[in-house]
């Protein structure tokens, strides 16, 4: 059956991953997407890591986020993204972490919004060059990444995806899907057929769920909490259930009042 989880950071920063792990729980989640940056306020020592062992050690540690612009104009930048990544790679296994995430960056550097040429097919090389290094990488130490397309950045459909999975064909190389990251104003209306198009080309390689929801303000594509928007949420799980029933199912964006709603909403759909 498949777990939910949370962005660990959509709960709040916390000055102990004790507390963060308890307020993981207390919302009767089976786990959690961590980003060390984001979610706790002190830096993290990657050579003692027991105390970040031991908060989660009873819940799902689904994904490390360590998400880095692999295009960013400034290659400083991209060498820094890419050592802060292996990193993550090498403390995976400690940590009982499932997946290290990330997506697929922007030209534009930060933010990582649209421009046409990270739909280029050299961008997209670039890309792939670099995440077939990392793959060997997390080959040696026996973990997994779990990559994330979206429409603004380089890896930007479905099918895009695939061809990064398959030029590096690797069993180290997965994917997170986001629907809401596929859309933009000009193809909202096709968030089924794109999520069917998900499961034509990525099924065997989906791990994570990031779910999300939305309504359309002056053209704008803006997230509400999880039943509030248009997303289908009664078709989606079922077709997930159907499709990839392993697959973790992580809340992204869903904050305050809305995760005890959007909860209720997710679990009443495995009834």
């Amino acid at each position: 059956m498949n777990k939910i989880g949370i962005r660990a950071h959509d709960l709040g920063k916390f000055d102990d991953c004790f507390k963060l792990a308890h307020k993981v729980k207390s919302h009767h989640f089976d786990g959690l997407q961590l980003v060390f940056k984001k979610a706790l306020n002190y830096h993290i020592d990657f050579d003692h890591l027991s105390d970040i062992k031991n908060a989660f050690n009873d819940l799902e540690l689904m994904m490390l986020g360590a998400y880095f612009n692999p295009v960013h104009p400034n290659e400083k930048i991209v060498e820094d993204g890419i050592k802060y990544f292996k990193k993550h790679l090498e403390i995976a296994n400690t940590l009982n972490a499932k997946y290290v995430g990330t997506e697929t960056g922007s030209l534009m550097g930060t933010p990582w919004g649209y421009v046409e040429e990270n739909h280029l097919k050299d961008t997209l090389y670039k890309v792939i060059t670099i995440f077939n290094e990392l793959t060997k990488y997390a080959k040696r130490h026996h973990t997994t990444i779990a990559l994330e397309g979206a429409y603004n950045h380089v890896v930007y459909s479905p099918l895009k995806v695939r061809e990064v999975l398959d030029f590096i064909n690797s069993e180290h190389l997965k994917v997170t899907v986001d629907l809401f990251n596929f859309l933009h104003i000009g193809n909202y209306e096709k968030r089924m057929d794109i999520l069917e198009d998900c499961f034509k080309y990525l099924k065997e390689d989906i791990v994570i769920f990031h779910l999300k929801d939305f309504v359309i303000k002056e053209d704008q594509l803006v997230q509400v909490g999880l039943g509030q928007g248009i997303m289908d949420y009664e078709t989606i799980i079922q077709r997930i259930i159907d499709e990839v029933p392993n697959a973790y199912l992580i809340f992204e964006g869903i904050t305050g009042d809305d995760i005890v709603t959007s909860l209720k909403l997710i679990k009443s759909l495995f009834i």
